[in-house]
């Protein structure tokens, strides 16, 4: 029978941070025991792990916290787990407790848009522990091909992120500024490649053409010097009356449910944890065409292609003007059927099996 770990390296809001949260609690019916490990930072995340799921946080203080590792192993054989998931930077952890454990099988979930971008040391880090992976999990097909070329992994399958779907009319909208109709949701936290500034740019003439629009933004304000510029942007557009910051929040399904539209303005993504809960709420979208988005959305949104902050402003301003409600119920039928927890945990669980 499996018992088996998520390993992340926080529980801070993120999409590789959410899956392995969703995860930990999905399979905790459906295998013999599910544990979750956060090894350097924990965060908001941790309040959403379901009771009767493991936990355990290694307050991990470096690359090489040998101690941290021995914690991770210790826990490992006090509960016989024989599955480490790793997801994204978590991978030299778990196969530093491989080494003590023997027969435990590390999977890893590759969740980068933009890998190739990683410096140098990393990806020699990353492409050595790679002989040591049972198997290798990507969340697109641009990523499994380059795993399978780079990687010294011989088992590497694409697998669809799965998103919680919740019952829209049971949850409660935030109290947002804004018309409803008109406000834009973009969810993603302060780094590069999410290209927030793409997003400013765009909606100051999203702003020229609908004056009643609105954009907030959820995300962690992961890198500053970014959250810097795009405050400059907003003051040199003059959208301090138009454009929110919340910060991170738990509660990101009441501010979907008080957006019409969801935005992913990102210059690189793998298969963003945001465009499939925008889909689960019955959200319109309007996304750059990276990583696995143009085949999730396929014609069921609007697709732009990146750092183009005109397209992106036409796709907008199109989106919010016309009637586009079968559009959005079509792409959350098939979030539904192919993306969600329920469609995704037996797939993980037989894969699993074969990997045991």
């Amino acid at each position: 029978m499996i018992k088996a770990i998520q390993l992340i390296d926080s529980l801070h809001a993120g999409g590789a941070e959410r899956v392995a949260v969703s995860y930990a609690n999905a399979l905790k019916p459906e295998i013999l025991a599910s544990h979750l490990c956060t090894t350097r930072e924990e965060g908001d995340l941790k309040e959403q792990l379901n009771e009767g799921v493991g936990y355990l946080f290694l307050k991990k203080r470096s690359a090489l916290d040998i101690l941290a590792v021995v914690r991770l192993v210790r826990y490992c054989k006090n509960n016989q787990i024989n599955i480490i998931h790793a997801h994204g930077s978590s991978f030299l952890t778990a196969v530093l407790a491989h080494f003590f454990l023997g027969s435990t099988k590390v999977v890893w979930h590759n969740h980068y848009g933009n890998i190739q971008a990683m410096g140098r040391l990393y990806l020699g880090v990353l492409r050595w522990c790679s002989r040591y992976f049972s198997a290798i999990l990507t969340v697109n097909e641009q990523l499994k091909t380059w795993s399978e070329s780079y990687l010294r992994c011989s088992v590497v399958a694409y697998f669809k992120n799965g998103v919680p779907i919740l019952d829209n009319d049971k949850v409660i909208p935030v109290d947002l500024e804004g018309d409803p109709n008109l406000r834009i949701l973009l969810m993603a936290n302060f780094r590069e490649e999410k290209d927030h500034l793409n997003a400013i740019e765009a909606f100051s003439k999203v702003k020229r053409a609908i004056p009643e629009a609105t954009l907030h933004l959820i995300g962690r304000h992961t890198d500053l010097s970014i959250l810097k510029e795009v405050n400059a942007r907003i003051e040199k557009y003059e959208l301090a009356a138009a454009v929110f910051l919340h910060g991170s929040k738990q509660n990101v399904n009441g501010f979907m449910r008080a957006c019409r539209l969801g935005l992913l303005s990102s210059k690189a993504e793998g298969l963003p944890m945001a465009l499939l809960e925008y889909g689960g709420m019955g959200m319109i979208v309007v996304s750059t065409a990276v990583g696995q988005c143009p085949s999730v959305l396929g014609n069921d949104g609007y697709l732009v292609p990146p750092e183009n902050p005109t397209a992106l402003a036409e796709a907008l301003i199109k989106a919010l003007k016309e009637d586009n409600a079968n559009m959005a119920a079509a792409f959350h039928e098939r979030v539904i059927s192919e993306y969600s927890i329920r469609a995704i945990i037996p797939k993980l669980v037989q894969y699993y099996e074969s990997v045991r």
